[in-house]
């Protein structure tokens, strides 16, 4: 359920439970792993309230995955591969290095990948609508080239978070761009 900040003080403290208690959750075990039972124990909260704003544990787990994809896809509407390249390098890998500890865990571990892979899907489905390969590109030119940039993007990100966030992020996106954009021989 999303808040709209309208609902009783109650509902609200009652959703943002269930939602803090599935995120801990989330940090600690597989999605699999979670039941409604124990997340309603560990939230204290009954099975008829959880049952009350999500049909379904699949229902909370959406939920998750399109407050993370939305706000990414608004803010790359209208803008297409390899027109915008290097925008949507920059985009994607700034709103990443934005999110918390959920999201650092879906995008970089193995645990979460079909999690991780639904929040793509979402993430790039605005862009995909009127997806077809730009003029003298082949279908099958195209699959290689967008399965090259966006997974360059993924490891990149993947590889800042695995090593502690070491450099800034600013740093990373420029030299994610650079790399990806440019190839690996002129990066110095």
């Amino acid at each position: 359920m999303i808040l709209t900040g309208h609902e009783d003080l109650r509902i609200r403290k009652t959703v943002s439970a269930i939602r803090d208690t599935f995120t801990n959750m989330l940090l600690e075990m597989p999605y699999e792993k979670i039941t409604v039972k124990a997340l309603c124990d560990r939230a204290m909260v009954n099975k008829t309230t959880f049952y009350r704003y999500y049909p379904a544990l699949e229902d909370l787990l959406t939920e998750v995955q399109s407050e993370y994809a939305r706000p990414y896809a608004e803010r790359t509407a209208g803008l297409r591969y390899p027109d915008d390249i290097e925008r949507l390098i920059r985009e994607f890998l700034t709103y990443s290095s934005q999110q918390g500890p959920l999201y650092d865990a879906i995008l970089s571990s193995g645990t979460y990948a079909g999690i991780m892979q639904r929040v793509m899907d979402e993430m790039g489905k605005e862009r995909d609508q009127d997806w077809r390969p730009p003029k003298g590109w082949s279908e099958e030119t195209w699959d290689i080239y967008l399965a090259h940039v966006n997974s360059a993007q993924i490891r990149i990100y993947k590889k800042w978070v695995d090593d502690g966030r070491s450099i800034p992020a600013e740093d990373m996106v420029n030299l994610a761009i650079k790399l990806i954009c440019d190839g690996a021989r002129i990066v110095q």
